[in-house]
């Protein structure tokens, strides 16, 4: 599939008004863009808030459309809503985790750096993400091991806000997934990584999730509390993954 075929695919999955700015791009990847979702113009800096879909981390599963409606409902409150492709669908086989950190932080880093051009203020960030993205979305603001692509790394990739929709919070089923990167992702488990000053955090979990138990968010949440961080647990009960 040609890379004008892969867009327009996208572009009728999103159904509403989108303005796509590639981020990063590799041999191996191709271009990576995000899509934003862009409220009517206003004289203010707005807040920005990226979406990191779920899924796993497997092929075939690059499920850009997932936060397509969430997009469209943040832009109309006057957010720049924008939805991150952090792996792309031609990809065969399992895809690495922490070649997704990477890409998860240089987004985030290109819209901090890009926010004059795109109208938001770079204090204003929310990152969100569900399952694998909501994963994505807590290492952005916890692990520092992981430094991302040769990004300028004087700007920040820790967002101010953060919503995690059933997202892992260890890494040990990846590690049993991915044993030839049990090095790294030992050194990128957010539960590891526990510390004061991180940005207000907000999860949604069910209690029937069979990958992701209730009780292990519960635990983690409650530790980002005890170090004094601002983390809130919304639970679903008797719901299994709210992707």
């Amino acid at each position: 599939m040609s890379q004008y075929q892969r867009t327009q695919r996208v572009m009728k999955l999103f159904k509403f008004p989108i303005k796509e700015l590639v981020y990063t791009s590799s041999a191996e990847y191709g271009e990576l863009k995000m899509y934003v979702f862009e409220p009517p113009a206003c004289d203010e800096l707005r807040p920005a808030i990226l979406f990191f879909h779920g899924a796993g981390f497997s092929a075939g599963k690059a499920r850009l459309e997932q936060f397509q409606h969430h997009a469209h409902y943040f832009s109309a409150l006057g957010f720049v809503s924008i939805c991150v492709e952090y792996r792309p669908r031609h990809i065969d086989g399992l895809f690495s985790p922490v070649t997704g950190i990477k890409h998860a932080k240089t987004a985030v880093r290109q819209v901090r750096a890009q926010s004059a051009l795109l109208g938001i203020d770079p204090c204003r960030i929310v990152v969100a993400g569900a399952s694998a993205g909501g994963y994505l979305a807590l290492c952005t603001a916890m692990i520092e091991t992981v430094t991302g692509l040769p990004d300028d790394l004087s700007v920040s990739s820790v967002p101010d806000v953060l919503i995690i929709f059933n997202g892992g919070v260890d890494t040990a089923v990846l590690i049993e997934m991915f044993p030839e990167l049990s090095v790294d992702l030992a050194g990128a488990s957010p539960k590891d990584h526990m510390r004061g000053f991180l940005p207000p955090s907000l999860f949604f979990h069910g209690t029937q999730d069979e990958n992701i138990p209730y009780a292990t968010v519960e635990e983690f949440v409650d530790a980002m509390r005890k170090a004094g961080n601002d983390s809130r647990l919304v639970r679903f009960e008797g719901l299994d993954r709210l992707n």
